[in-house]
C-alpha cells in the first residue's frame, strides 16, 4: 500500500498513459506511471574507483531498479571529489591520435562488473570540457585552444576550431573508431558489438557547450561514422547540451543516424516551464521517430536537491520519459557546492521512488 500511495502521489493530477488505456491495470498501477519507463544515473567516473566502491554502486543500482549508468571516456584526477578514484590520463593526453588506453582497459573491467549486476551502460566517448575547460587534452594542445582550468564557465573558452578544423575532425573520427573497435577480452568482442553491456554511445558530452559558434550538424556527422562499426541494437545518443534549448536542436531530431536525443538542464524546476520543455522535446521525438531521455539534471544545494529531484522526476514520469540525475557517487558531495549524492541523502530516496516505475513496468520500448 505504501508503494501504491507513493505512485499516486507522483501522479499529482490525471495524465494519459503513453502505452494505451488497457495497460493501466498492469500491476494495478495508476495510469500516469504505466509508461514503460526506466531510471538510471550518471556516475561518469565510477570505473576509476576502487573495486569495492564500484561493486557497492552497481549493487545499490541493481537492488533499487536503476537500469542504466552513464559514464565518460575521460581523465580522472587522483581521489577526485573525495572518492577512491585513481588517476587516469586522457585517452589522447598530449596529441591527437596518440593514445593512452588506460581508460579503455579500466572500462573493460567495469563492463564485466556492470553486466554481472544487470546494469547497461550509456558511454560518452569524449567530454567537450576536456578542450581546455575543466581539463586540457591532446586536442586542446594541438589546436592551441585556451586552457582556462579552474575557471571553466567564468572565462572564454573558444573551441570552434575543434568543430571546424579538418584535421581535428579526422582525428576525432579516428578516436571514435578506436574506441568502438576496442576489444573487451572477457566478452571477446569490440565495444561497438556489445549490446549485452552497452545501451547507447554518444560522441561527446554537451558538444559545443559554452561555444556560441554552433555547428549544428557536427553530432549527426559523428553519428554516421560511429554507426558503421556498431551493432544496430546499440543506440546512438546526442550527448545533450547545457540547457533544454541547446539539447533540442531540430538538426538532432532530423538526423537519420541519431536514435536518442538526450536532454540536459540544471535551471528549470518550476512545474509549468519544466513540463513545457519536456513536452516540446517529446513532440519532436514523436514527429521524427526518435527516443528522448532527460539525461542530466542536478542541484548543488543539498537541502533543496530532494525537492528539485521530486519536481524533475515527477515531470519525467508524466511524460513517460527515462531520467538520469547527476551524479550518484561514493561518497556524496563532500563540499557545499557539488552535485554528487549517495544513498545517505534524501535525493537518493526520491530517485528510488521514481525508479519504482522502471522496476514495476520495465518491459517494452521506453
Amino acid at each position: 500500500m505504501a508503494v501504491r500511495a507513493l505512485l499516486l502521489a507522483l501522479c499529482l493530477q490525471p495524465a494519459r498513459s503513453v502505452v494505451g488505456t488497457d495497460s493501466s491495470s498492469l500491476l494495478h498501477l495508476p495510469t500516469c506511471v504505466v509508461n514503460k519507463n526506466w531510471a538510471g544515473v550518471n556516475s561518469y567516473f565510477a570505473w576509476a574507483l576502487d573495486v569495492a566502491d564500484q561493486e557497492t554502486i552497481l549493487s545499490n543500482m541493481e537492488k533499487r531498479g536503476l537500469k542504466v549508468m552513464r559514464i565518460f571516456v575521460a581523465t580522472v584526477p587522483h581521489h577526485f571529489k573525495g572518492t577512491s578514484a585513481q588517476f587516469v590520463p586522457h585517452l589522447e593526453p598530449d596529441h591527437m591520435g596518440d593514445y593512452n588506453v588506460t581508460v579503455l582497459n579500466l572500462i573493460n573491467d567495469f563492463m564485466v562488473r556492470a553486466k554481472a549486476h544487470n546494469i547497461k551502460l550509456n558511454i560518452v566517448l569524449h567530454d567537450r570540457y576536456a578542450l581546455g575547460c575543466w581539463s586540457c587534452d591532446g586536442y586542446q594542445k594541438d589546436l592551441g585552444l585556451s586552457c582556462i582550468t579552474p575557471h571553466c564557465g567564468k572565462e572564454p573558452n573558444d573551441v570552434r576550431k575543434f568543430y571546424t578544423d579538418a584535421l581535428a575532425i579526422k582525428k576525432f573520427d579516428e578516436r571514435l573508431l578506436k574506441i568502438l573497435t576496442y576489444v573487451n577480452p572477457t566478452f571477446g568482442k569490440p565495444w561497438g558489438h556489445l549490446p549485452e553491456v552497452v545501451a547507447m554511445f554518444a560522441p561527446q558530452n554537451e558538444a559545443q557547450g559554452l561555444d556560441p559558434h554552433f555547428q549544428k550538424n557536427w553530432t549527426c556527422a559523428r553519428a554516421a561514422v560511429m554507426r558503421k562499426v556498431m551493432d544496430p541494437q546499440i543506440l546512438i545518443a546526442t550527448g545533450g547540451g547545457r540547457t533544454f534549448e541547446e539539447s533540442s536542436w531540430k538538426e538532432h531530431f532530423e538526423c537519420s543516424v541519431i536514435d536518442v536525443v538526450t536532454l540536459h538542464d540544471y535551471e528549470v524546476a518550476n512545474w509549468t516551464p519544466l513540463m513545457e520543455a519536456l513536452g516540446r522535446a517529446k513532440a519532436l521525438a514523436l514527429q521524427h521517430g526518435k527516443r528522448v531521455i532527460f539525461e542530466e539534471f542536478g542541484s548543488k544545494d543539498k537541502e533543496y536537491r530532494p525537492d528539485y529531484f521530486y519536481s524533475t522526476i515527477t515531470a519525467s514520469v508524466h511524460m513517460g520519459m527515462p531520467f538520469m540525475p547527476w551524479e550518484y557517487m561514493i561518497p556524496g558531495d563532500t563540499k557545499s557546492d557539488d552535485y554528487e549524492f549517495d544513498t545517505y541523502q534524501a535525493s537518493w530516496a526520491i530517485l528510488v521512488y521514481g525508479a519504482i516505475i522502471a522496476k514495476e513496468v520495465s518491459r517494452g520500448r521506453s
